[in-house]
């Protein structure tokens, strides 16, 4: 005898893949931005990249090294805003065992993120 079959409701992931996708296409379009910029010789000034002031006042300016900088902004948060969408997601359709993995990893990221940085001491 076979038991009946279960239904079971996977989670949509078009939030996640769109969350992804739109990450990745930003941080190219910045980059483009950031290398036309140099090859036409737009700038050359440079700052820090932890001084987002800096960096926002040089994306006025069209300065290649603040369009690669935000490049880089959007392809290290892209990650985290995609486990977020994940969260969402899964949660959206009860399934905790994967949102509450989801949820775990994105504290490792941040935790390593506050280590790598020095924020945090282990």
């Amino acid at each position: 005898m076979s038991s009946p079959p279960t239904t079971r409701v996977s989670a949509p992931r078009r939030y996640t893949s769109a969350v992804l996708t739109v990450g990745v296409t930003a941080s190219a379009v910045f980059f483009v931005i950031a290398l036309l910029g140099d090859v036409a010789a737009i700038a050359y000034d440079a700052g820090s990249v932890t001084d987002v002031g800096a960096v926002i006042s040089g994306l006025s300016a069209l300065s290649p090294w603040a369009w690669a900088t935000l490049g880089v902004y959007a392809i290290v948060a892209t990650p985290a805003a995609g486990l977020l969408a994940t969260v969402a997601e899964y949660a959206s359709v009860s399934e905790r065992r994967t949102a509450l993995v989801a949820l775990a990893v994105l504290a490792i990221l941040t935790v390593s993120a506050a280590v790598a940085s020095g924020l945090l001491s282990v």
